[in-house]
């Protein structure tokens, strides 16, 4: 009986460890709300945005669009503005999407070292293997790319990671998430090629999408002598990569901005 017992009391203790708080008080919304994303950032995340990752974080766009080279920080400035709109508005649904699951799980790990620094004890969202959940009911969780991850899903911020890279039917699938709640869509990409939905959303003359660009120009912290090395190795790929171009493949004979600009637009 006593083993039977101790056994119990073991089983008890992991319970309530899985099912305490992540702290001991929900955090303030009003106070986190109050302050401005970046300078939360600055102040609580010891998280210094440059001009550009401010931009990202301030905005308040219903639809934001984020066109940066690659090692920007979009991983880290996305988590960051994720989290702080978690932690101010209680029950949020926050979803990521990735090529992969692993990639939005990258996402996920950098709102969760942060979280963890504000003092949060990491919860996971049931049923989710990447994910965060907050005292205040906010969840942050990532799906799978694929057309079934659609199904029964509702969020109040749809985040695409490397949406260059996300099928459109998988967007198409997963963008109705928001429809209900007149929620959120954050897109974030280094370029592709000059086809799918990021690419028409980028060039999209008359959308309701607020866009960011940013170059290898703003990231002077990055190794002058790395890029002309990535430069030289692949010009096309460099451009592509660190000076943010949307490029063809090298066997395509005409570019998608000289045929359209070929074409004249249809009168009604």
């Amino acid at each position: 009986m006593e083993s039977h017992l101790c056994r119990f009391g073991a089983r008890f203790r992991a319970l309530a460890a899985l099912t305490a708080p992540v702290c001991p008080d929900s955090p303030d919304n009003a106070e986190i709300a109050s302050q401005k994303p970046s300078e939360w950032a600055h102040s609580m995340l010891a998280f210094t945005p440059s001009a550009k990752q401010a931009e990202v974080l301030d905005t308040d766009a219903k639809y934001l669009i984020l066109c940066c080279n690659r090692q920007w920080g979009k991983t880290t400035t996305i988590a960051v503005k994720a989290l702080h709109r978690a932690l101010s508005i209680a029950d949020q649904s926050i979803v990521i999407i990735s090529r992969t699951k692993l990639q939005a799980g990258i996402l996920i790990e950098r709102a969760c070292a942060f979280a963890q620094k504000l003092g949060y004890r990491i919860r996971r969202v049931l049923g989710h293997q990447f994910s965060l959940k907050l005292p205040n009911g906010s969840r942050i969780f990532a799906v799978a790319h694929s057309q079934d991850t659609s199904v029964g899903n509702t969020a109040n911020v749809l985040i695409v990671d490397e949406a260059a890279l996300v099928r459109d039917d998988v967007y198409l699938a997963v963008s109705p998430y928001v429809g209900r709640t007149g929620g959120a869509i954050w897109l974030m990409s280094t370029p592709r090629r000059q086809v799918g939905f990021f690419y028409n959303f980028w060039h999209e003359a008359k959308g309701k999408w607020h866009k960011i660009f940013s170059t290898v120009a703003d990231c002077p912290e990055i190794d002058a002598d790395f890029l002309e090395m990535q430069r030289k190795a692949d010009e096309t790929k460099y451009r592509q990569d660190f000076l943010c171009e949307f490029l063809q493949p090298a066997n395509r004979i005409f570019s998608r901005e000289l045929l359209m600009k070929m074409c004249d637009p249809i009168k009604s």
